[in-house]
């Protein structure tokens, strides 16, 4: 099938709109073909499915055509109208492939990566080791016609998207640890009264009394010298109470910040056409009682075009390492007293990223995330409900050929995608 996507669409949206009061343009529409042929184009009504196919043996399986390929939305089967294959040689530019013809120059797409940096809820070693990933990233991987922007303390850096690997590297430079981070308020847990999750510290939070109790006399019969130095045990448990309210209070300020900053970055991408991938730095975060929130940023990305890979800043975890956690020198960090892993799951598997972690060097999961975006296939389809309710609508993607093992967003949200606008090259 000869369905690509259209220069105009990608050019005008690849350095997007960061920031207020952007000068923007209209989205110029395309010219219909001499001849009869479909035109792959980002609309409010079509819905983009990336989908990533692998063999056994973790190979990319190239060659299928959309009759290999079969796709749910809310268990109905749907028509697949758009289907195509992009694969992007280093150094090159991202080429639509559909196997029945050479595809022209004005055909051709560009990839984009976004690197956001969530200082809150990184460590300062975890910090200075994903700097130094995203150095080498940058360097050995953005070529010609790839589009990067470095997002941290809240905003993008210059405030927009670029092709230069300098201006890149230049925002990396500028990330700085936060004052406060997640790991700074989790290490209390380890002091007495020790705390054994973040799960126990919510629930005493939320009034239960029988958790601050239970752990009060554990920690006075393992420690009753200490136990007898705070006070004896109501102390003890008092103080439990505090500690938990406090850890809550925090925690809850650092997973805010981090959800506002995801939401802004989510709906700016959403503006420019084609795929973006957002690469989110982290440790992990309270998600507790956020979960829906979460889920809801998830669903806006997918809708929009975005897929989004979390890097574990840590390195590895819970095992002898050359990156030794702080209060732990025998062996990586720990992740005893947390639950944040579970937050960066939520988020990249909603749109058919990768959570990626155990990685010392982080150069080398940019590698992972690299390969991961380079050669896709791209399912086009218009929903038999067309009504754009805003409502969650579940994605499944199979293939009629065995051995192989399909992975793509989850689902998404069903609203209208925002008017595709773009700023001027030289406006920041």
């Amino acid at each position: 099938m000869r369905h690509y996507r259209s220069l105009a669409c990608v050019v005008l949206g690849l350095v997007a709109l960061w920031g207020h009061g952007v000068a923007t343009q209209s989205f110029p529409q395309t010219q219909a073909p001499s001849q009869p042929q479909a035109t792959f184009r980002t609309t409010t009504s079509l819905v983009e499915v990336d989908v990533v196919i692998h063999d056994k043996k973790g190979d990319f399986v190239g060659g299928l055509t959309a009759a290999d390929l079969q796709l749910f939305e809310d268990g109905k089967a749907q028509k697949i109208e758009q289907f195509y294959m992009v694969s992007h040689e280093r150094g090159g530019q991202l080429i639509p492939v559909t196997g029945d013809r050479d595809v022209a120059p004005e055909d051709r797409a560009r990839r984009i990566f976004v690197v956001m940096f969530d200082e809150g809820h990184l460590a300062h070693d975890s910090l200075m080791r994903s700097k130094a990933g995203v150095a080498t990233f940058i360097k050995e991987n953005i070529g010609p016609g790839d589009f990067g922007g470095i997002f941290l303390n809240g905003k993008m850096h210059n405030g927009r998207l670029t092709t230069s690997p300098a201006e890149l590297l230049a925002g990396v430079s500028n990330v700085t640890v936060g004052f406060e981070n997640r790991q700074s308020i989790l290490s209390t847990f380890r002091e007495f009264p020790r705390i054994p999750s973040e799960i126990d510290a919510m629930r005493i939070s939320e009034g239960s009394i029988e958790v601050a109790r239970r752990l009060g006399a554990a920690v006075c019969q393992e420690d009753p010298q200490s136990c007898a130095l705070n006070g004896g045990l109501n102390q003890v448990e008092n103080l439990i109470q505090q500690k938990s309210r406090l850890y809550v209070r925090q925690a809850r300020i650092l997973t805010y910040t981090t959800l506002q900053n995801l939401r802004y970055v989510v709906s700016r991408l959403s503006r420019i056409p084609g795929r973006k991938t957002l690469i989110f730095l982290s440790e992990g975060f309270f998600v507790e009682e956020s979960r829906d929130d979460l889920l809801a940023v998830g669903a806006d990305a997918a809708r929009g075009g975005t897929t989004i890979y979390s890097i574990d800043g840590r390195g590895l975890i819970g095992a002898p390492s050359a990156t030794s956690d702080a209060l732990r020198t025998e062996a990586g960090r720990s992740t005893s007293f947390d639950s944040g892993e579970v937050a960066p799951f939520l988020l990249t598997s909603a749109t058919g990223g990768l959570r990626i972690q155990n990685i010392d060097f982080i150069g080398r999961a940019f590698n992972i995330v690299v390969r991961d975006t380079s050669t896709y296939y791209v399912i086009g389809y218009r929903p038999d409900n067309a009504v754009m309710d805003g409502k969650f609508r579940k994605i499944e993607v199979k293939a009629n050929v065995s051995g192989v093992n399909v992975r793509s967003r989850k689902g998404y949200a069903a609203v209208a995608l925002p008017p595709m606008q773009a700023v001027r090259e030289g406006w920041k």
